[in-house]
């Protein structure tokens, strides 16, 4: 027998997209029938009063599912990997208008919205109107681990540094229960949308790259202001706790970091 011949870099991603789409569905269906059972508010409120006297750390992991922040960290985490960069951007545009998009389509009350306040343990000030299905910050935070765990280099030590980032977003997926702020079925529907995000993103660069255009020089200006930008924003943002506005404080000194790496690296450009 003939040995197999080793797939190509198309297959390969042809093939991990469909997991993706596979796994996109599945949760993005199940968080749909969640939301037309009794489960759903059964759910809510055990998860949400599972675990007292961790409020800041609940309020700290949900910044990191605000649109904004996700895409900041993305810009510098990816810049250094192929694709990286173009994905991100793909990603935050798909994602800007799938998320309002599906939340109009299905006009879901929120729990502060249709249950009594005082059933609920709220952490800040949870959005209490409706508009709830999917979860924004769910989708964000999948997409983005999910473009990290893609970007990452193969071998064991990654592997566990891809778990890292896996549990990660799984805790300020679940955050956005704990504050009050989305049902389950929000949370599990936006995961799948995450992903879906990312095999879009993935497809539409593979149909029309970017990458290339995105290292002339004029592109990494455009995205030292982005990041500048970014930065600016995340400093200027109302936050409600000390906890929100430590994790706006940190990913946006992460972004002045990775902003003035790319400074450097066009300085060095102009110089050579």
């Amino acid at each position: 027998m003939p040995p197999m011949m080793p797939l190509n870099h198309d297959t390969q991603m042809r093939r991990l997209n469909l997991r993706l789409f596979i796994l996109s569905t599945c949760f993005f269906l199940g968080g749909v029938l969640l939301s037309t059972s009794v489960f759903n508010q059964v759910w809510m409120l055990s998860l949400n009063h599972l675990v007292s006297g961790v409020d800041p750390a609940w309020s700290f992991l949900t910044q990191f599912g605000e649109g904004g922040a996700a895409l900041l960290l993305l810009l510098v985490f990816t810049r250094f990997t192929r694709q990286g960069t173009a994905l991100s951007l793909k990603c935050f545009l798909i994602g800007s208008l799938a998320s309002p998009l599906l939340k109009s389509w299905f006009a879901h009350p929120r729990p502060l919205g249709v249950m009594e306040p005082g059933l609920i343990h709220t952490i800040g000030m949870p959005a209490a109107a409706a508009n709830a299905m999917p979860s924004g910050h769910s989708m964000t935070v999948v997409a983005a681990a999910t473009l990290l765990i893609l970007c990452l280099p193969s071998g064991r030590k990654f592997k566990w540094l891809s778990l890292l980032v896996a549990l990660f977003a799984c805790m300020v997926a679940l955050s956005r229960i704990m504050v009050g702020a989305h049902w389950p079925s929000d949370v599990i529907a936006g995961a799948g949308v995450g992903w879906m995000v990312v095999v879009m993103a993935r497809e539409w660069e593979w149909r029309q790259a970017w990458e290339q255009r995105l290292q002339t020089r004029w592109a990494q200006i455009c995205l030292l202001l982005t990041e500048l930008g970014l930065v600016t924003y995340l400093f200027m943002a109302t936050t409600h706790t000390h906890s929100e506005r430590l994790a706006f404080d940190l990913i946006a000194t992460v972004g002045i970091a990775g902003a003035l790496s790319r400074w450097s690296h066009l300085r060095q450009q102009s110089a050579a």
